[in-house]
């Protein structure tokens, strides 16, 4: 997940160690057994995928939820992988081949309402749509849900997994005809300040779902829990 890399940062040499990781393996075993919050998202995800899946994963950053993903839904599921940022994308690619994946595909691509170019920007190890003081600007290719499907003739989609640091209402908007047309569930991260920054709110959010069907709970991940507080979620999940 998009943010995942920032929270790994607590210093520089954790990070550094963690760029690369074999799933199945005792490190990456420690670091969930120190890192309880990242253990969650992993075993939420995991709780609502199973063998044959199709995912959406958006922001996928390094590809610790693409790869958790792609063990659990096997070789008849199949996970897209959508990274804009150069580095990130490069990583995703390694871990990628070293844990030796054949059912997942990674883009270097945002994913948003439009297709075309989008600004980007990087600072530290966050980044996304939103400007922030002193961060990197990048251009980067985007596209929307409902084209990629479209175009790489993908029949259906059963999950979509989003931490985009602020692109979140966008994304959807951006696969309003796949929402429409598809039983799908949705694991969202909810960035409240970037959201903000864009003159948007997770009320957006809610709504827009809401208006296409679907029911929408807050998650607490670090507990496994759903509830109804929508106010300020850490997380939403949605399902139609």
């Amino acid at each position: 997940m998009g943010s995942l890399a920032l929270r790994w940062a607590e210093n520089g040499h954790r990070y550094r160690l963690m760029e690369h990781f074999l799933y199945d393996s005792q490190a990456f075993e420690a670091f969930l057994r120190d890192h309880p919050h990242e253990a969650a998202e992993v075993h939420f995800l995991q709780s609502i995928v199973r063998a044959g899946t199709k995912v959406i994963d958006v922001g996928a950053s390094i590809g610790i939820t693409v790869v958790a993903m792609a063990k659990e839904v096997g070789e008849d599921g199949e996970v897209y992988a959508f990274e804009p940022h150069p580095r990130y994308f490069t990583i995703l690619e390694e871990n990628l081949s070293s844990n030796q994946l054949n059912n997942v595909k990674a883009f270097k691509v945002a994913l948003t309402d439009h297709a075309g170019k989008i600004d980007f920007y990087q600072k530290e190890l966050s980044s996304g749509i939103v400007f922030e003081e002193g961060a990197q600007k990048l251009e980067v290719a985007s596209t929307t849900i409902d084209k990629f499907l479209n175009e790489q003739k993908v029949q259906g989609i059963d999950v979509i997994d989003m931490d985009c640091e602020g692109s979140e209402l966008l994304v959807l908007r951006g696969a309003e005809k796949t929402l429409q047309t598809n039983k799908v569930k949705i694991f969202c991260e909810i960035h409240h300040d970037f959201l903000r920054q864009l003159g948007q709110s997770v009320t957006d959010i809610v709504e827009y779902l809401q208006n296409l069907g679907f029911e929408v709970h807050s998650v607490t991940p670090d507990e496994l829990r759903m509830g109804d507080e929508l106010d300020r979620p850490e997380y939403i999940y949605a399902r139609n």
